[in-house]
């Protein structure tokens, strides 16, 4: 007998009889279009002045929809969450949340302001609890069925909303009228008048952290793919991705390229040790490289010769405390002023502000992206606040309290295990050259999280590689 909902017709629930083909090819659509919906969204963003507000619309029609969908399969028993530990995690992350936005909501009843921002988030972020739900729905859908065709596929959207960033981010950097919030920094904070790049993600710093993602990525299809037009295009994209890291002032994309490489580098020496070198595919039958190592090596050498270029026409100054208060207060007005006679650190700044939030509030934190209205609520705090930690770790413990900062790193813990051992199951196999990027993508992301902040612009697409770790793969061999 057709299944059904709630008694309604079997004409009207069409997604609970489709056949398990037909709705991993629904749910590899979705997953692409929470790639493409947000890349649209930063496009409208950037292009069109006083559209900020809209940034929450495209993650929430992504989001939300995924979230609608894992229930669809829920309901048609194609998965049990018994059989998935990681949504216990993450559905603990979501409780936590709301928890949190609630603490506010009956505390703040008379500052309607605070609660709304809770909800929605800080004017120009607006990472409030929909924000979050809609990441955790991006990672459930994405952990539950998919092909490994299917990530290709998605690999292929990422690297290209890469290059399409990348080549925002040079329009950006060079002199002109392209739209940019970041074409001079206040002489208090930065001496040299500089073009920097933030492509669609609102700021150098987020941008940074989105270009550790798909530099990961890319890098990876370049050793392993044997299409070789799709490894070229990923190899050339790599280098063209740290090009573009170095125009942010960030030292961000330094650290995020860079863990990336290492993992790489330590998964192909490793693997080579353990697999077969004819069997696993370590030989390329196309293209004057032959060896994920002589690939490998071409991309070092391609971002040397960038980093190397870039250094003698233009040379490079990392000024993320200057980036971080251009962004909060002199482009959002959401924060207290810099002070000119304060020399610390972005990130001395943002522990101290933190540490000071979470002792108030230790179990449920401030409130979802709450850290700017808590600051400027009191006098002593204004000056020199921030609207982020600049640590993401620190950020989760402040606004949203330590229980939920400790689920978070058992859920990172949980899916290194996993990764962990894929990438001994691709020694085996090179085609799955998916698990080692994954592996790069998340490691990376996650060091650079100690020195970036989660953004709407980019934290999508990390919870997105991060549910595919998760993915069991039922259909391996298609």
């Amino acid at each position: 007998m057709p299944k059904t909902i709630f008694g309604t017709t079997e004409k009207s629930n069409f997604i609970l009889n489709m056949n398990k083909s037909t709705v991993r090819k629904w749910v590899t659509g979705l997953l692409c279009a929470c790639v493409i919906v947000p890349l649209i969204g930063g496009i409208v963003i950037t292009a069109v002045p006083g559209t900020s507000a809209l940034m929450g619309s495209f993650l929430y029609a992504t989001g939300f929809s995924c979230i609608l969908f894992y229930i669809v399969l829920l309901l048609r028993k194609d998965i049990s969450i018994k059989d998935y530990p990681c949504a216990y995690l993450v559905i603990a992350l979501a409780a936590l949340a709301l928890a949190s936005y609630y603490r506010v909501a009956i505390s703040n009843s008379d500052y309607q302001e605070a609660v709304n921002t809770a909800l929605l988030g800080e004017t120009g972020r607006y990472e409030g609890l929909l924000s979050l739900f809609a990441y955790f729905g991006i990672f459930l859908l994405a952990s539950a069925v998919l092909k490994r065709s299917s990530v290709k596929i998605i690999f292929d959207i990422l690297v290209g909303a890469g290059i399409i960033q990348g080549i925002v981010a040079v329009l950006q950097h060079i002199p002109g009228d392209f739209p940019s919030d970041f074409r001079k920094l206040p002489a208090l904070l930065l001496l040299k008048d500089v073009h920097l790049s933030s492509g669609l993600s609102d700021s150098p710093i987020f941008y940074g952290s989105f270009l550790t993602l798909v530099t990961a990525v890319a890098a990876a299809g370049a050793m392993y793919e044997k299409n070789i037009l799709r490894a070229r295009i990923y190899g050339v994209s790599a280098v063209f991705f740290f090009l573009t890291g170095l125009f942010t002032s960030s030292v961000v994309p330094l650290i995020g390229i860079g863990t990336a490489y290492v993992v790489l580098i330590a998964a192909e020496f490793t693997a080579g040790k353990s697999g077969n070198r004819s069997e696993s595919g370590s030989v390329f039958d196309e293209g004057v490289l032959k060896s994920p190592q002589k690939r490998l090596a071409a991309l070092l050498i391609g971002t040397a010769a960038v980093l190397g270029i870039v250094l003698a026409f233009q040379g490079l100054w990392l000024r993320d405390k200057a980036v971080a208060y251009t962004d909060c207060f002199y482009r959002l007005y959401i924060t207290g002023g810099p002070s000119p006679v304060n020399y610390d650190s972005l990130w001395k700044i943002g522990a101290e502000r933190s540490l000071i939030l979470i002792k108030e509030h230790p179990i449920l934190g401030i409130g979802p992206d709450l850290m700017a209205k808590y600051q400027i609520s009191f006098e002593e705090l204004v000056t020199d606040s921030i609207d982020r930690s600049y640590n993401e770790y620190l950020y989760i413990a402040a606004t949203r309290g330590i229980p939920a900062l400790a689920v978070y790193i058992a859920l990172l813990m949980a899916s290194f295990a996993r990764l962990f051992k894929d990438v001994r199951e691709f020694a085996s196999d090179r085609e799955k050259w998916f698990r080692p990027a994954l592996l790069a993508a998340v490691t990376a992301y996650s060091v650079q999280a100690f020195f970036s902040a989660s953004a709407i612009t980019v934290a999508p697409f990390f919870w997105l590689l991060l549910g595919i770790s998760w993915s069991k793969f039922t259909e391996d061999k298609a």
